[in-house]
């Protein structure tokens, strides 16, 4: 469902066999690279058809940015290019990187914020795997109000504990504001943010939201982070899921259910099996976050739909 990817980044992969790593050790030695281009410049951004169009700050001109996929272990090299008017970094949020690398230009590190027209490599090794996020540390109220987020996920090496899945979706949440004179103002003082007015799933408020589409008996993997400033409660209609992940951690024992509550930063990995054909829905319990300026329906829903399996729609025909 999020676009994104290898080829939209200009993602390159190949293996170091002696080290080229800036950090020199020698764990850094014959593992593989992966290396990503990245630019930050303003695009204009639709929620919807009819919706109102935001001049976003967006990475490589999409909203959110282009989905990094990399395996446990592998060097990572992300390019970072300033296409923009202001100060920038990379923040790679639940990740292990070195403090030079974590994007905080605060303080002594205020040298690691990226100006106008320069490039920036991030190097840091993918650990731990599981289901994360990236986005702009400076200004952070602002930046990341203004569209500079996207997700990376990091593929555990040993996949034994994996979940067995037939299809994956990554769904990233996010809320915004739009005054009355259609323009998006920045959520980045606190008794703003009850001001959100437009929820998205990857960049998209219903009915532009992309359908989960799957077959009767599939099993679906769901990645979900919440990249806004709001808790949202996401309810699934004529299945239960199980939560597998949390934050990318396997969770000790898993859940089934069929609401979960997420809050800003969060990220769970939920499992469900398509045993229901037809069209379902996975949406905000919040309901006002189920609209678009208050109109029902839109924001924060997901339409489900399930295909019946040709056999079993054959065998129901036949009685």
């Amino acid at each position: 469902m999020l676009k994104g990817g290898f080829h939209e980044v200009l993602e390159h992969s190949h293996v170091v066999h002696r080290s080229t790593c800036r950090f020199g050790h020698p764990s850094r030695l014959s593992r593989p690279v992966k290396e990503f281009y990245i630019s930050i410049a303003e695009t204009a951004h639709q929620f919807y058809p009819g919706g109102p169009k935001v001049q976003a700050w967006a990475f490589n001109g999409q909203v959110p940015g282009p989905t990094l996929r990399v395996t446990e272990g592998d060097l990572v090299r992300v390019h970072f290019t300033n296409k923009h008017y202001t100060n920038h970094t990379l923040h790679f949020h639940g990740l292990n990187v070195p403090n030079e690398m974590d994007g905080v230009a605060y303080g002594h590190l205020h040298h690691l914020e990226v100006p106008p027209g320069e490039t920036h490599t991030y190097e840091f090794i993918a650990d731990p795997p599981g289901t994360h996020m990236y986005h702009c540390h400076v200004n952070s109220p602002t930046h990341i109000d203004m569209g500079m987020v996207g997700v990376i996920i990091v593929e555990p090496k040993d996949k034994q504990r994996e979940p067995k899945v037939d299809k994956e979706e990554v769904l990233l949440l996010d809320d915004w504001y739009i005054n009355d004179n259609g323009d998006q103002e920045p959520m980045a003082h606190p008794a703003m943010i009850h001001l959100a007015n437009y929820f998205t799933v990857n960049g998209k408020s219903f009915p532009a939201v992309e359908p989960i589409k799957l077959i009767q008996g599939e099993t679906v993997r769901v990645r979900m982070i919440n990249v806004g400033y709001q808790a949202h409660s996401m309810h699934l209609h004529g299945h239960s899921f199980v939560v597998t992940h949390k934050d990318g951690h396997p969770v000790k024992t898993p859940q089934e259910q069929d609401t979960i509550r997420i809050g800003p930063g969060e990220r769970y990995d939920l499992v469900f099996t398509a045993t229901n054909p037809g069209l379902w829905l996975f949406h905000c319990h919040v309901v006002p976050h189920v609209t678009n300026d208050g109109a029902y329906p839109g924001g924060l829903l997901i339409p489900v739909v399930t295909e019946a399996r040709q056999s079993a729609a054959l065998e129901g025909h036949t009685h």
